[in-house]
Formats: structure tokens, C-alpha cells, sequence
């Protein structure tokens, strides 16, 4: 009577069975999670790493980069000072019939850079500076045979491009002064002009323009100048000067282009 019916005992062995066998598939499921927790947790290490030497490593030369525009930025506000600056005192300089009988004869010019500077990721590559050559005529004579120059130091540091012309255009083709920007056209001021730019130096002039009149600019515009990282250079210099008919020494431009390699 204390004896449990032969069926009884074999459902609860059946019941036992079962159970160990969810327990060993719940013990396996438990270590494969562990597994891939582990695998995370070493991801996740490997992720911190490489976040913490990105920002370590690349950070710094955005903030060079940062730094270096800033400093473009500063330049093009004073340039723009200077700028706003001239065009009061051409202003002042705009004469009429009767003060240009009176007032006596000025030869007077200046020149400036406009410009911007492309930088390269490596220090490989080479530094581009593109921009405009400006020439003013604040005097109240005009300036005739305008000849340019822009000068690399050390020399053969940067090579110039830009609309330059190894031939000019026959001479009905082209317009008398400089208000005509599309049909402006720049060659060569001197057929020895390879020569010259093995020592650094570009002399240019407008082939279709005669005159620069009073309170009118010329531009050489959207140069290109490549700068070749030299080892052993730690700058480059880029300087611009004017000479005409009226100004025969030549004058300097009001600013120089700076590169620090």
C-alpha cells in the first residue's frame, strides 16, 4: 500500500529526463551568451581605442588647419580695411572740369595681392595659392606701358600660372583700355622670359590695354601659384611690383604672400 504504481515511477523518470535535458540546453544557451557578451565588451575596447587615437591623431592638424584660417581670415579683413580705406581717398581724389585745370598733375599708383591658400592633407603636396593681382591708378595722370612682376624667394619655390599668352592676339582684336575684363589677355614682357623664371621671377604685361586712367584697376586675375615643399625651405615668399612710363623705379605692393612649410 506504500508502493507508488509501477506507471507513476516511470512518468516521474520521464519528467526527470526532461527536465535535465532543458537544463543542459539553458546551460548552453547561458555560455554562448556570455561568449558574445565577451566578444562585445572586447569590441567595444577596441572601438574606444581606435575613437580615443582618431582624436588624438587627427584632431590636432584640423586644428592647425583651423589656426591657419583664422589667420587667412584676418588678412582679408585688413585687406578689406585698406580697401575701404582707398576708396574714400579716391573719392576725395574725383576732380571736376574746373579743379582740373587747377589742380597740379599726380603720378601715383599702388598694387596689393588678393588671395587665398589652399593647403594640401599631406606634406607631400603642394601649397596653391589662387588670387588676383591688383593695380590701381590713384593718381589723377594716366599710366602707360604697364609692366608686372611677381617674384618668388627663394627662387623656383613657386611656379606661376594663369591666363598668360606666349603670343598676343593681332591688334584689331583687342581693346584699347582695361574696362573691357573679357577681352583681357596678359603675355610676357620680355622674350627672355624663360630665363627670368628660372630666378623666381614672372615679368607680365597686358596686351590690350594702352592706358590705366585715373581711379581704374587692373587685375591679373585668378592666378595659380604651386608651392613646391623644398626640403631644407621653411617659407616661401611671394612679392609683386609694378613699373610703367611714369614710375620707371617701379613701386612695391601695399602686401607680400607669406607660406610657412
Amino acid at each position: 500500500m506504500g508502493q507508488n504504481p509501477p506507471n507513476h515511477q516511470i512518468q516521474l523518470q520521464q519528467k526527470i529526463i526532461h527536465y535535465r535535458s532543458e537544463i543542459a540546453k539553458y546551460e548552453t544557451q547561458l555560455k554562448a551568451l556570455e561568449t558574445e557578451l565577451q566578444k562585445e565588451k572586447l569590441r567595444n575596447e577596441y572601438l574606444l581605442d581606435k575613437l580615443h587615437l582618431t582624436e588624438t591623431t587627427h584632431i590636432e592638424p584640423y586644428e592647425k588647419k583651423i589656426a591657419q584660417l583664422e589667420q587667412q581670415m584676418l588678412s582679408y579683413e585688413v585687406a578689406l580695411e585698406e580697401a575701404e580705406r582707398q576708396i574714400q581717398h579716391l573719392k576725395q581724389l574725383k576732380y571736376t572740369e574746373h579743379e582740373e585745370k587747377t589742380v597740379p598733375a599726380v603720378t601715383k599708383a599702388q598694387a596689393f595681392f588678393a588671395y587665398s591658400l589652399l593647403l594640401p592633407e599631406t606634406s607631400e603636396e603642394e601649397i596653391i595659392v589662387i588670387g588676383d593681382f591688383v593695380i590701381q591708378n590713384i593718381g589723377n595722370e594716366p599710366l602707360s606701358n604697364l609692366i608686372v612682376c611677381i617674384r618668388s624667394s627663394p627662387k623656383r619655390a613657386g611656379e606661376l600660372s594663369g591666363k598668360i599668352a606666349t603670343k598676343p592676339l593681332p591688334a584689331d582684336s583687342h581693346a584699347s583700355d582695361a574696362s573691357n575684363e573679357t577681352m583681357l589677355e596678359w603675355t610676357f614682357a620680355y622674350e627672355d622670359w624663360k630665363e627670368k623664371i628660372k630666378e623666381g621671377e614672372y615679368w607680365l604685361k597686358p596686351t590690350h590695354m594702352k592706358k590705366l586712367m585715373p581711379n581704374e584697376e587692373l587685375r591679373f586675375s585668378h592666378f595659380e601659384m604651386r608651392i613646391n615643399q623644398i626640403e631644407d625651405i621653411r617659407s616661401v615668399v611671394v612679392n609683386g611690383f609694378v613699373y610703367c612710363n611714369e614710375i620707371p623705379r617701379g613701386l612695391a605692393s601695399l602686401n607680400h604672400i607669406i607660406i610657412n612649410l
